[in-house]
């Protein structure tokens, strides 16, 4: 896959995909009103929707098992306030960890439920990248 970046306005980015583009103006915002989406929110995204299409296309190849599914993601974020220039506050901004919960309604007992999700985050390339760089935890609720 090949991805193309450039900055015109030299204040926000373009990302040139193979079917698109996107327009991406801040890597972080702090600003709670603001409705730019920024690279952090793509980041995260991008890791949800995987773990959870992962469990779609897993679903769909074992007769569609599942018939909900919905997830939530937190991202705790390590020394923000070095991006705001805040003096004192000089380290290094990181993700510390990631925890994705994903609850989903399936017919099955509850071994397999568990055994079809692990198994399932398996064909996962993000989340099997992302588990040997960073703490990264994935929780599965079966929905009754």
């Amino acid at each position: 896959m090949n991805f193309r970046g450039t900055s015109n306005d030299l204040s926000s980015v373009k990302i040139y995909t193979n079917k698109n583009s996107i327009q991406i103006e801040k890597q972080l915002s702090f600003d709670s009103d603001d409705e730019k989406i920024s690279s952090l929110e793509y980041f995260a995204g991008s890791v949800l929707s995987s773990i959870i299409l992962t469990l779609l296309e897993q679903s769909k190849k074992k007769a569609s098992i599942i018939e909900e599914i919905e997830g939530v993601l937190n991202l705790s974020l390590e020394n923000p306030l070095s991006l705001l220039d805040v003096r004192g506050y000089d380290e290094e901004p990181f993700i510390r960890k990631i925890t994705v919960t994903v609850y989903l309604f399936a017919d099955l007992e509850e071994n397999d439920f568990i055994k079809f999700c692990t198994e399932a985050l398996k064909n996962s390339p993000v989340y099997n990248t992302l588990k040997r760089s960073m703490e990264l935890e994935v929780l599965f609720k079966k929905l009754v």
